[in-house]
């Protein structure tokens, strides 16, 4: 009887401690990797997420940060990149997988699904932004994290999808957003079709004034100038695109220039700004590194 007291008292401490800290008691710092599934995409299914959890971490307190692969779609790669400032500033690391079968191609992933291959917009539900917030939230679950809140930072084709998932969805829960070196740019202007602009998409005037006034960062490596490099432009829209520039430094400051522009124009006070790193070229772990030092330097 008085062991089956014991059995019975521990099994209620351990619930208790789990209603109190949630997963939390259960995960452990280190490298992981989870699923959850995801109905967005060419096929509803499984979507892998990547996390590194720091030892100096915790569930109830622990601030999080989202970091988006390239075109590679190496999210196991950009989280490792990345493993020594999350270390560094005790961020939950959280890595999504936009896989190539999942999110084929530009308009899957870079794109957003903003719109279909003919250039005709789709519904917010459609979009492949809301994936990011799925999958953070997936991470939260795994993790115990008390906050719903992050920090964004997206590499070359996550930059792409970054930047955008700011303007369509205005990015209600990241307290910054960061692209960094992305091949080319949304403008935040109505009177040009999407993905050169944000007409056609349902994106309100108040919405972009909110989007220029978020606080946004264009992270470029200043010896990215590279004008062979492939900018992922889809063939529609070259010519639209070329004013930009030659290279994704220069498309970088063009990019940041409009928008300031649009933001005067509007009356709205300007959040953006950008953050040059000195000798590094298209590279995810340099840009990691400076990241650390300037970005997200509390």
């Amino acid at each position: 009887m008085t062991r089956r007291l014991l059995i019975l008292g521990s099994l209620v401490l351990i619930l208790g401690l789990s209603a109190r800290f949630g997963s939390d008691l259960w995960s452990k710092p280190g490298d992981s990797r989870i699923s959850f599934e995801e109905p967005s995409g060419t096929t509803s299914g499984p979507m892998t997420v990547y996390l590194h959890r720091p030892d100096t971490w915790r569930a109830q307190d622990g601030r999080i940060l989202v970091v988006l692969h390239g075109d590679d779609r190496d999210a196991k790669g950009v989280r490792d990149a990345w493993r020594a400032v999350a270390e560094r500033y005790g961020f939950l690391l959280v890595a999504p997988e936009f896989s190539k079968t999942k999110f084929p191609g530009t308009r899957w992933y870079d794109l957003g699904n903003g719109t279909d291959e003919a250039r005709h917009p789709q519904p917010p539900g459609e979009w492949t932004f809301y994936a990011l917030d799925r999958a953070v939230d997936a991470a939260r679950r795994a993790t115990g994290a008390a906050s719903e809140r992050f920090k964004l930072y997206g590499f070359s084709s996550g930059g792409q999808f970054a930047h955008r998932y700011l303007l369509l969805t205005g990015a209600p829960r990241a307290d910054l957003v960061v692209s960094g070196s992305p091949g080319w740019y949304t403008l935040p202007v109505a009177d040009r079709a999407f993905p050169v602009g944000l007409g056609g998409e349902p994106v309100s005037e108040q919405a972009r004034r909110a989007a220029l006034s978020h606080p946004f960062v264009i992270h470029l490596g200043e010896d990215d100038t590279n004008p062979r490099d492939d900018f992922g432009i889809p063939s529609g829209e070259q010519s639209e695109i070329a004013p930009q520039g030659t290279h994704r430094f220069a498309r970088g400051w063009y990019f940041y220039e409009a928008s300031r522009k649009e933001a005067d124009r509007l009356g709205v006070p300007f959040a953006w700004k950008v953050v040059t790193a000195p000798g590094v070229g298209h590279v995810v772990g340099g840009l990691a590194q400076h990241a650390a030092r300037t970005v997200l330097e509390p």
